[in-house]
């Protein structure tokens, strides 16, 4: 009876923090709705033109780079008050590339500039930082090597930041150019849509913290130095930055009719590289600022805010445990105990899913301007659930390992093709996904038989998602190369830097 105790209790507190996180879905969907009117926000004038310098940081991007680079040049600016810095940490074929480009774009009166430090000391926050002290710009803007910014996107957002001296930075919202190239990408755009039409639309219009996204947006130079400028501790430098400028009495402002297109990865190892990268990075943020959750200074909303960018993750390993569980509390139930207790946890995990799904899937409907997207809801949660182990890994990683490594995150553009050297590719943690696919996949069956079909239907995306990334991962690793050489590479990478 002790253990039965035991077991209940574990399970019980994890549907309630479960159902407790989706209270605030609930909470930021019907936000959504009420403060829809205020989507679209009028532009201040703008008095005058202030200098902007764009930071195009890159690494390894031999087949996206010069579509950013010609897309920043025909940027809408006066050309005496815009400067583009290439901030190119390359070690391949990429600053050929860029050496070409820049040299025809200075041909033609552009302002540019190919920065190469020799190093990728600090990395990504490391390659901007060294970059602003080359500028005297008053605020900088910074897109990813994969994205096209609009030419018009300065002409919308610095007004902004001009007229409230309050704005550390804008944020804008980020488009998929490769949405429709696979199942992939398309699962990747529905997990993506809930942060970018959602998320940061309710954060900012109702003045909670949110961050800044790295890229797609333009910082306040002022802001930055006062609030410490780019650190480089955690792999997440902009949620890390976020936090300080809001601790300096700073707001960032997210426009999401401002929509810069990007490019997805379309590849499993890639995609799952990148997710490491965000959910290991986000728990850095969160080791270096817990204190701030303790500030009585802070309101608590900013605190919910802040524990579900950078720490969001933690229900992965939590879900996996709450998995394991599953098999001696389902035994528990059809032994006829506590009935009482199974039906209120039976609504309250049913509530839960539901809520979830649906905030996903009307962020996701909403961004497609059709509600046949919600068709996309299932394989998006798939992979969302796909996801458990490999940012299990990075949670704890990020929590009680190094630094590690800034991997990027690698694009294929309009003419190259998908490369994964200098990723890290973990063989064990794929064939673990497709081990714990099989252990989900008779779950499912018990819950069938069993009628627990809200249950069944949960485990079974969840089950497909790993089987889907963890055979795509396994067979993608050992076609290439033996593991050994993978582990090499990736030291590689770490001596490099």
């Amino acid at each position: 009876m002790v253990w039965k105790v035991g077991i209940l209790s574990v399970y019980t507190v994890l549907l309630l923090f479960f159902g407790l996180v989706s209270l605030r879905y609930l909470f930021h969907i019907l936000a959504f709705f009420f403060l829809r009117r205020k989507w679209s926000l009028k532009r201040p004038e703008l008095r005058r033109y202030p200098k902007v310098c764009v930071q195009l940081p890159v690494y390894n991007e031999p087949f996206v780079v010069e579509r950013v680079i010609r897309a920043a040049a025909r940027l809408k600016w006066p050309r005496g008050k815009l400067e583009i810095q290439v901030l190119d940490d390359s070690n391949d074929e990429t600053p050929a590339v860029v050496a070409k480009v820049v040299e025809e774009l200075k041909s033609e009166g552009i302002n540019i500039l190919h920065v190469r430090r020799g190093n990728r000391k600090g990395f990504k926050a490391g390659a901007l930082a060294y970059g602003m002290e080359l500028s005297d710009a008053e605020y900088f803007a910074i897109f990813d090597a994969d994205f096209v910014p609009p030419e018009d996107f300065l002409l919308r957002t610095v007004p902004f930041l001009e007229a409230n001296p309050r704005l550390a930075g804008v944020q804008t919202r980020w488009g998929f150019l490769n949405e429709d190239a696979s199942l992939l990408t398309k699962a990747q755009a529905f997990m993506l849509n809930l942060h970018f039409v959602v998320e940061q639309f309710v954060r900012s219009r109702l003045g909670l913290w949110m961050t800044f996204n790295g890229t797609a947006g333009v910082l306040k130079r002022s802001a930055v130095e006062w609030a410490g400028g780019w650190q480089t501790e955690t792999l997440t430098e902009d949620s890390d930055l976020s936090i300080r400028l809001y601790d300096r009495g700073y707001r960032i402002l997210y426009l999401p009719d401002v929509v810069v297109p990007s490019e997805l990865p379309d590849s499993v190892l890639a995609f799952k590289a990148q997710q490491k990268r965000w959910a290991k990075g986000g728990a850095q943020v969160l080791r270096k600022h817990w204190r701030k959750l303790l500030s009585p200074e802070w309101p608590m909303g900013w605190k919910m805010e802040v524990l579900m960018q950078t720490f969001g993750n933690v229900g992965y390993p939590l879900g996996l445990l709450l998995m394991l569980l599953l098999p001696p509390v389902l035994h528990i139930k059809f032994a006829g105990d506590y009935p009482r207790l199974f039906l209120l946890m039976g609504i309250w995990a049913v509530l839960t899913i539901a809520v979830v799904w649906l905030a996903f899937a009307v962020a996701h409907a909403f961004a497609r301007r059709d509600w046949r997207a919600l068709l996309m809801v299932p394989l998006g949660m798939a992979v969302v659930g796909g996801l458990a182990l490999n940012n299990t890994n990075a949670v704890l990683e990020g929590l009680f390992g190094d630094r590690g490594v800034f991997e990027r995150t690698p694009k294929a553009g309009e003419r190259g093709t998908i490369t994964v050297r200098g990723i890290s590719k973990s063989l064990l943690v794929s064939k673990l996904e497709v081990a714990f696919s099989a252990y989900l996949l008779a779950l499912v069956l018990l819950s069938a038989v069993t009628f627990q079909l809200v249950l069944g239907l949960a485990l079974a995306t969840t089950s497909f998602g790993l089987m889907w990334l963890g055979t795509s991962s396994v067979i993608r690793i050992e076609e290439e190369v033996p593991e050994s050489v993978w582990d090499w590479e990736v030291e590689e990478v770490r001596e490099a830097a």
